[in-house]
């Protein structure tokens, strides 16, 4: 996957990405992903939340969660044990379908206390032929969002990443 996040404001970024995928060496599509990030106060929403195949999916999936940043976790860790996750699904999609994950309300969760902030994102799909099982995915973390005094998180120009902020791949089941 190759994708990159833009500052728009300092309390917006957006991502833009695509890549391929395949099965034992075939290849079976291509994707695309649109992700802006959008934070007031400690309440951060991720709309739209696209994902778009040159192939048809059986089913697409997309969750999101809250992540916090320290020296402990360049990488980003879920805050509050976790309870800001949140999944959606829906499908089967043609090719070429934009799909909207979770729906025109985006993915919504509040998070007030932590220093470093950000946002986790996750799109994973089958495919319609059982002759390719097993799920793709790609994970996207937002860029870092600091609190200032007044309890805003704003972005930096250019905006800074955390450690291991992307990744994609296929799990048999």
């Amino acid at each position: 996957m190759l994708g990159c996040w833009y500052y728009v404001a300092n309390y917006w970024a957006e991502f833009s990405g695509d890549g391929i995928y395949g099965y034992n060496g075939t290849t079976l599509g291509s994707t695309e992903f649109f992700i802006e990030v959008k934070f007031s106060g400690g309440s951060s929403t991720s709309k739209p939340f696209q994902f778009e195949s040159t192939r048809g999916t059986k089913q697409v999936r997309a969750s999101g969660e809250r992540l916090y940043f320290s020296t402990a976790h360049p990488e980003g860790y879920p805050v509050s044990g976790g309870s800001t996750y949140q999944m959606w699904s829906g499908g089967p999609y043609g090719a070429g379908a934009l799909v909207n994950g979770f729906g025109s309300g985006g993915y919504t969760a509040y998070e007030g206390s932590v220093a470093h902030a950000g946002v986790a994102h996750q799109f994973d799909w089958t495919d319609p032929s059982s002759s390719y099982p097993g799920r793709w995915y790609t994970f996207i973390k937002s860029p870092k969002f600091h609190r200032n005094s007044a309890g805003a998180y704003n972005l930096d120009d250019p905006p800074q990443l955390g450690s291991a902020w992307y990744g994609s791949g296929w799990n048999p089941s």
